[in-house]
């Protein structure tokens, strides 16, 4: 009798441990549901927009709970302990004591949450859109399909104030909000990843997003508050995301292979405002909405607005290539518009920004127009800007430009792949003068071109404020291109050195002749070069009327080593898109004494950049 009481003895106490031992981690657990779904691209598909989805915060999973079972392997440890207890001796039963205190520390200490520290919160939620079975994908501007992807960000908002950002990883968001009061919830707002300017944690109350720019990705627009009022003992909060935007497919039928199809009319400007966590939609730059590139179905992320009627000619671009946009239907949040908008862009226009002629760059025939001149970018406005003319030069002969262009404002002399965008490099943006040369790798990698990636790493990427002033509509030449242009200009006696005397300045450099050429006014061009400049020698109104015709000019605008520019009027330096080796990449030099469309330079030397279009 004393061993049938002692096995019921230790069974219930081991299962009333068991089950105490469950109970933190089924109130701990956390469901991973998602919301915000897209509707309406199914019949069957249910949206699921009324689901809660769950905020994590504080610590990390592990020490939320146990591993299932966990405590079952702790209870029977103790409960055989407890065994030999009664079976054993008094020294058996000392230790067999300490066994059983042990376990059961074990097993407490692992199911505790931690509450008492103040941790950084971890967001998890999830925006997805359903094309194809359930699948979900990162966000695809070809397919339009739409899931988080690491680096999403979003805005953290208390009492009307910015309070964080949180950063998704690994499935989880997380970050550090600064200065929340528990009279509010927690107001959260995902902006697509676009630049919402400075936000300063307990002032900023408002921000503007642009959604002009979707060329590679759906700037997915959604926002929501936390299920419960802010407290600084609760690391875990609960949220529901509505989708303030739709999404359009677009039929794009256009002659441009490189150039993204631009399009206009839409609603791409958006103003939140933190103090009643409300939006307001409008259009800025003429309504743009940049697409991915090429023919085919095109996806955007629309605001709501009403139904836009057919645009007129020009209402749509890629290039050189212009056209018109479809009637657009009314717009509606969290609806998605599969039918598709037709755009029609098979006119070539002379695009702003660009010379009047066409240029041949390889054997396929593909034909470019070259910018008006060389591109530059102010450090004050920020801004991108081919200069006023084709003979313009900026740096002076040896000039010190300062650490970082400190002492300029306005540079043409740029290291490798430094076109502004974070596309993974070190030094990416435009006055870099670090002198490392690996820090200049497009895309992070010394084994990419510029035109690998996603494009951000050529500067033709940028709007270019008086180059059309739209996305990704410009390109800097590969070096095959280059070369074929250059050797083929010299066989055929297109190519030549030149001075251009404009007043008080003469400037040197080499043209270029067009595949179709026509003199404006008789013996106005020699070829060849080695004669110091002097094979064509022009007064102001005479090159313009050479540059009338389509005439290239490319001026000896020098190199900037380090610090300091030299070699303006005596040789030119130009970037091609190619790389060589992850120090170095594919440049054009030509001077008096040396034509070499096939030179190697330094990434982190400063060219100066000649964008064309096609």
């Amino acid at each position: 009798m004393k061993k049938s009481k002692f096995k019921h003895g230790a069974w219930v106490l081991f299962a009333a441990l068991a089950f105490s031992l469950f109970l933190p981690m089924y109130v701990n657990a956390q469901g991973g549901g998602a919301d915000g779904f897209f509707k309406g691209f199914f019949d069957d598909y249910e949206n699921r927009d009324g689901e809660d989805v769950e905020v994590y915060g504080g610590v990390t999973n592990d020490s939320f709970n146990a591993p299932i079972g966990s405590g079952l392997l702790i209870m029977l440890a103790s409960g055989l302990g407890y065994a030999a207890v009664k079976r054993r001796g008094v020294r058996s039963r000392d230790c067999a004591t300490m066994l059983v205190a042990s376990a059961l520390m074990l097993g407490m200490t692992q199911c505790k949450k931690e509450v008492n520290k103040k941790i950084p919160y971890n967001n998890k939620v999830n925006i997805t859109l359903n094309l194809d079975d359930g699948a979900k994908t990162d966000v695809n501007p070809e397919t339009g399909t739409v899931d988080f992807v690491d680096g999403d960000e979003i805005i953290v908002a208390n009492n009307g104030v910015y309070v964080g950002t949180l950063v998704y990883e690994d499935d989880v968001f997380s970050g550090t909000i600064i200065g929340a009061s528990s009279d509010d919830y927690l107001h959260f707002y995902h902006l697509g990843n676009k630049d919402v300017g400075l936000l300063v944690e307990g002032s900023s109350s408002a921000c503007s997003v642009s959604i002009s720019d979707q060329i590679t990705t759906l700037p997915v627009i959604s926002a929501g508050c936390s299920n419960e009022l802010y407290s600084d003992d609760n690391s875990s909060y609960t949220a529901r995301l509505h989708n303030k935007c739709a999404l359009v497919m677009f039929d794009v039928d256009t002659d441009s292979e490189f150039a993204a199809t631009c399009i206009s009319g839409c609603k791409n400007q958006i103003d939140v405002d933190f103090s009643d966590d409300s939006f307001s939609f409008s259009e800025a730059d003429g309504g743009k909405i940049h697409l991915s590139p090429g023919r085919g179905c095109r996806w955007a992320v629309l605001l709501p607005q009403e139904e836009l009627g057919e645009g007129e000619a020009g209402s749509a671009v890629a290039g050189i290539y212009s056209g018109t946009r479809g009637a657009v239907p009314k717009i509606t949040a969290n609806e998605v518009y599969a039918d598709g908008v037709s755009v029609v862009m098979n006119e070539a226009e002379t695009v702003e920004g660009a010379l009047n002629a066409f240029f041949t760059v390889n054997e396929q025939g593909k034909k470019v127009r070259f910018s008006k001149a060389n591109l530059s970018y102010n450090t004050v406005t920020e801004e991108w800007r081919f200069l006023d003319y084709q003979y313009s030069v900026e740096e002076r002969d040896s000039e010190g430009v300062g650490a970082d262009y400190e002492y300029r404002t306005v540079m043409t002399l740029f290291g490798w792949s430094t076109s502004g965008f974070n596309h993974g490099a070190v030094c990416y943006m435009p006055y870099s003068t670090s002198t490392t040369k690996s820090s200049y790798c497009a895309y992070g990698n010394g084994a990419l071109n510029l035109y690998d990636g996603d494009g951000t790493a050529d500067w033709g990427y940028n709007k270019i404020a008086n180059g059309g002033g739209a996305y990704k509509q410009w390109r800097v030449l590969t070096q095959p291109e280059w070369y074929y242009l250059i050797t083929r200009a010299q066989d055929e006696e297109k190519f030549a050195e030149a001075t251009i005397n404009i007043p008080r300045k003469s400037i040197t450099g080499f043209i270029l002749l067009p595949d179709e050429w026509s003199e404006p006014y008789p013996e106005c061009f020699t070829a060849g070069y080695g004669n110091n400049y002097t094979t064509n020698v022009y007064t102001l109104e005479q090159w313009q009327q050479m540059e009338e015709n389509g005439a290239l000019f490319l001026p000896n605008c020098g190199r900037r080593y380090k610090k300091v520019c030299t070699g303006p009027n005596l040789y030119l330096f130009l970037w091609t898109s190619s790389r060589s080796t992850n120090s170095d990449a594919c440049a054009v030099f030509l001077s008096d004494t040396e034509i070499n469309p096939l030179r190697i330079d330094y990434k982190s030397c400063g060219s100066a950049v000649r964008l064309v279009c096609e």
